[in-house]
């Protein structure tokens, strides 16, 4: 039995997804980030990247993009998922409580330079 061509789209999705956040996990590190959680996960949902930068702390959404940009990437419902994960982050986690928060955007294109050709990061996207 093979599987449905929806199935196929969506493993194919979340295997690029994963390879972006991989990617720029990388990334980041070499910036001076630290990474505290991935693919953080709570009733509210789920927070992709959650890093440290000095006295910030940056909840961190990534996308993978094959065509460019697209004006509204991450929708006012996500940044509200987001934002409502974060609060629940921080209070299961209160060593975290004096720390700066922001939120970041960051879109990996694709691309033929070891599979990806730019990374933007959109910092306190909201």
């Amino acid at each position: 039995m093979t599987a449905k061509p929806n199935h196929q789209h969506r493993q194919l999705a979340e295997k690029r997804g994963r390879f972006a956040e991989f990617k720029v996990r990388w990334f980041l590190w070499f910036k001076g980030y630290r990474l505290i959680a991935r693919r953080w996960r709570c009733a509210a949902g789920e927070i992709d990247l959650i890093l440290r930068h000095r006295n910030r702390l940056i909840f961190a959404e990534v996308k993978y993009r094959q065509h460019g940009m697209t004006d509204q990437i991450l929708s006012q419902r996500q940044q509200q998922r987001i934002t409502k994960a974060a609060s629940l982050f921080l209070a299961k986690n209160p060593t975290f409580t004096t720390f700066d928060c922001q939120f970041d955007f960051i879109i990996m294109q694709a691309g033929q330079n070891f599979g990806f050709d730019k990374i933007t990061h959109i910092h306190n996207a909201w």
